[in-house]
C-alpha cells in the first residue's frame, strides 16, 4: 500500500504525491518534476504503492500497465489510455474521468465510489470485487465485461450500456438509469433491491 506520508506544507494533512513531498493541492515548486514523474510511468510496467491523487492525467498512454495499491484519488482523467492494465487494490475515489479509455482492464478490490465518467470505455473488462457506489456515468460502455460481486449501489447512468455482462451478485440498489442497454445480460443474477439479499 502507498506510503501515508503528510504534505510538508505546514498544517496541511492531506497525502503527499509520491516523490514529490506535497499534496496536489501544495506541489508549488514540485510542479516541474511532475513530467519526469509521467515519464517514469510510462516506461514503468509495474507500479507499487504510489499515490497519484488530485493530480491531472491528460493524454497519457498507460495502457499494460500492472498498478498495485495506488491511490489515483480525486485525479483527473482526461484523454488517456489505460486498456489492458492490470490493477489491485487500488483508488480511484471521487475522480473525474472523460474520454478515456479503460477496455480490456482487469481490475479487483478497486474502489471508483463517487466518480464521475464520461465517455468511457470498460469493454471486455474483467471487474470483480469493486465498489463503484455512487458514481456518474454518462455515455460510457461495459459492454462484454465480467461485473461479479461489484457494487453500483446509489449510482446514475446515462446513455449508458451493459450489453452481454455477467452481472452475477452485481449490487445495482437505487440507481438511477435513463437510456440504459442491458440487452443479453444475466440481469436476473444481479441485486437489484434490498430485499432477498444473502446474508
Amino acid at each position: 500500500m502507498y506510503e501515508f506520508k503528510k504534505c510538508s506544507t505546514k498544517g496541511c494533512d492531506s497525502i503527499a504525491i509520491t516523490t514529490l513531498g506535497h499534496c496536489a493541492k501544495h506541489i508549488g515548486a514540485e510542479l516541474l518534476k511532475i513530467p519526469e514523474l509521467f515519464e517514469t510511468l510510462k516506461r514503468s510496467s509495474t507500479i507499487k504503492n504510489m499515490n497519484f491523487s488530485g493530480l491531472r492525467f491528460e493524454g497519457l498512454d498507460l495502457s499494460e500497465k500492472q498498478f498495485f495499491g495506488c491511490n489515483f484519488s480525486h485525479a483527473t482523467i482526461k484523454n488517456s489510455v489505460f486498456s489492458g492494465s492490470l490493477f489491485r487494490m487500488s483508488f480511484f475515489d471521487f475522480i473525474e474521468a472523460d474520454s478515456s479509455d479503460f477496455s480490456g482492464i482487469d481490475a479487483q478490490f478497486c474502489s471508483f465510489a463517487g466518480s464521475r465518467f464520461l465517455n468511457i470505455s470498460f469493454e471486455n473488462s474483467e471487474l470483480v470485487h469493486n465498489n463503484f457506489n455512487g458514481i456518474q456515468a454518462t455515455s460510457c460502455t461495459f459492454n462484454n465485461s465480467s461485473l461479479y460481486n461489484s457494487r453500483f449501489i446509489l449510482a446514475q447512468f446515462n446513455d449508458t450500456d451493459f450489453i452481454d455482462c455477467d452481472l452475477k451478485k452485481a449490487y445495482f440498489i437505487n440507481t438511477v438509469e435513463n437510456n440504459v442497454s442491458w440487452k443479453f445480460s444475466n440481469t436476473q443474477e444481479a441485486y437489484r433491491e434490498m430485499e432477498g439479499l444473502e446474508p
